[in-house]
């Protein structure tokens, strides 16, 4: 299945690319499933994240108690220590309705999306970013 990157506007003041108009991410949307009907979340497709880390308020609407959940201390780009707890969750991606493990955190809330990071995504899907041609793809992984 395949997504396109999402087109956010550059500040020209604020940038150190003269002619970058816009700036492309792998933002997706996923999808919950809850008593009140179906959530939208986007998150970031990152490569460079250890973990799939979503905002605490997600885990709230989907009735987790969140502080019940596998802790886990993480480092962002920050650097500094900020506390995830996991639990084992539905969504779909592209209609395709999974199990991940997902740390909800109370320290996202500066964060625009959550986290689709290694371990819990990458692990389950193959994964093809073409900046180029403003596409992600994402197959199936069998194996492990």
């Amino acid at each position: 299945m395949n997504f396109k990157y999402r087109k956010f506007p550059v500040d020209r003041n604020n940038c150190p690319f003269p002619n970058k108009k816009s700036s492309l991410r792998p933002i997706v949307q996923i999808d919950f499933e809850t008593q009140l009907g179906n959530l939208g979340y986007l998150v970031l497709i990152d490569s460079g994240a250890d973990y799939c880390i979503f905002h605490a308020e997600i885990g709230t609407h989907l009735n987790l108690d969140i502080e019940s959940g596998l802790p886990l201390t993480f480092y962002g780009t920050s650097g500094q220590p900020q506390k995830a707890f996991f639990h084992e969750v539905l969504f779909k991606i592209g209609g395709h309705l999974r199990k991940y493990m997902v740390g909800f955190s109370y320290d996202m809330s500066k964060l625009a999306y959550g986290l689709l990071g290694q371990d819990g995504f990458f692990d389950k899907w193959k994964v093809k970013f073409e900046y180029q041609k403003e596409n992600i793809e994402l197959k199936e992984f069998v194996g492990r």
